[in-house]
């Protein structure tokens, strides 16, 4: 008899038409809709799915007691969700109805507050941090060095985190931040098990990072991830992902691979992360763990979390490590036999990369002009060279022919109209076209009629 999974969709994870054929490779899909879809990605849904069901108009409360419900009628093999902010509370379903999962700790890697406690118990480099569960909180976070973010404990994507360069401006902070809490709130963007209230909040010095004792060449972040996955507790690195330059406060412009640091530097990283995921018990999952590089070859952890990375990282490690991703870690939450590959055990053929389709250049520096969203009027090889090739992601993109987002400091990835995914011969080729990509793309595209 064929397995059944539950697929809990909300925004987040890898491209629904990356993964769900995956899925019904290996069991019947059934799909709880919770939050709204774009007209390309219900069409996914609904032509790899046995059953959707749409409980998008609910509240986050009702939308998963339904869910709920459902999953206890038809009893699954499989339940999940790759949305960071439906991670806690469709685990701890999965959990009760004694499925494969993250498992009884997924606050650990859920919230920020509750994971930087763990690792400040084991030892691991990270910044200095204070909570703030409510507005008489604040006080302490002049014990923090100038300057310093405040960011949502159940935050992702940057989104609503502010830089406070001054103790005086914290209280005026923290009010933007709830505002635009309130805005996602309403946009489906938050977290479901903390859908209203004083949200938590987790306030951390910002980490002195330089790329300066790492790379030997330009142009790449100060931080990277590994991704990997977690089977009945044992933790496996999977591939490391490097990253372009960000743009304040802390945007993200792209996620490359291979990561071209050496394989010395990339093994020292690894034992660390290994550290790191080992604190939090973790059962079965994927793992993407942020960090940030410093000087004198020091790191200092960012965050992890209990699911596979966003953008099109999953087709980045398939591109150019021939690893499926998705499938190791289907095959895992099904209980089915897999071999896990070692970290990076594959040489790479060639170079892969998400970049985002932003309203403004590598620099962060606005576009002058409005544009309209309409990718199929951009001659791709023109803009990136010959030797890469250009894929923009419709399942992770607005609708073609919208308006293109302005540049907002405070969105995080709010500010995206999608994401391309590009494929080069090497990393450096990779590199280039990228960065042309973010500082010519405006030109590139129709201004409105």
């Amino acid at each position: 008899m064929k397995k059944q999974i539950i697929y809990v969709y909300s925004i987040g994870g890898p491209p629904l038409d990356y993964f769900y054929p995956k899925m019904t490779e290996r069991a019947s899909v059934h799909t709880c809709i919770v939050s709204p879809v774009s007209a390309f990605n219900r069409a996914i849904i609904d032509r790899y799915s046995d059953s959707v069901s749409d409980y998008s108009s609910l509240s986050a409360d009702a939308a998963m007691s339904e869910v709920q419900k459902y999953a206890e009628k038809i009893r699954p093999d499989a339940l999940f969700s790759f949305a960071e902010f439906l991670l806690k509370a469709v685990s701890e379903m999965a959990e009760n109805l004694g499925l494969r999962g993250v498992g009884p700790n997924v606050l650990q890697a859920r919230n920020k507050i509750l994971m930087r406690q763990r690792w400040e118990a084991a030892g691991l480099p990270q910044p200095l941090f204070c909570p703030v569960l409510s507005l008489a909180d604040l006080p302490a976070t002049r014990q923090l060095r100038l300057p310093f973010i405040i960011k949502l404990a159940y935050g992702a994507g940057s989104i609503a985190q502010q830089v406070i360069r001054n103790h005086d401006q914290t209280e005026a902070a923290v009010a933007r931040m709830l505002e635009l809490t309130e805005t996602t709130r309403l946009q489906g963007d938050h977290e479901f098990s903390e859908s209203e209230g004083f949200p938590q909040l987790i306030a951390e010095e910002i980490i002195n990072s330089t790329t300066d004792s790492w790379y030997d060449e330009d142009g790449y972040g100060d931080y990277l991830s590994v991704e990997g996955l977690v089977r009945d507790g044992e933790y496996y690195p999977i591939a490391m992902t490097g990253r372009l330059r960000t743009i304040e406060p802390f945007t993200e412009l792209g996620n490359v691979a291979p990561c071209a640091l050496p394989p010395e530097k990339k093994g020292r990283i690894v034992e660390w992360v290994r550290q790191a995921i080992d604190s939090l018990g973790l059962e079965n999952c994927a793992t993407h763990t942020e960090l940030k590089l410093m000087a004198n070859g020091e790191i200092a952890f960012l965050e992890t979390a209990a699911r596979m990375g966003g953008v099109a990282i999953a087709k980045e490690l398939d591109e150019v490590f021939a690893v499926d991703y998705v499938g190791l870690f289907l095959d895992i939450i099904l209980g089915n036999d897999c071999q896990i590959p070692a970290f990076e055990a594959t040489p790479p053929r060639g170079a892969a990369a998400s970049i985002a389709l932003i309203g403004c250049d590598s620099r962060g520096v606005q576009w002058s002009s409005a544009r309209m969203f309409v990718p199929d009027q951009v001659d791709w090889e023109t803009l990136t060279g010959e030797d890469t090739t250009v894929s923009v992601q419709l399942a992770q993109s607005i609708s073609p022919g919208s308006p293109f987002p302005p540049y907002d400091l405070s969105g995080g990835v709010l500010n995206y109209a999608g994401q391309a995914f590009l494929v080069s011969t090497n990393a450096a080729t990779l590199k280039t076209s990228a960065y042309k990509l973010l500082d010519e793309l405006e030109q590139h595209l129709p201004e409105p009629a």
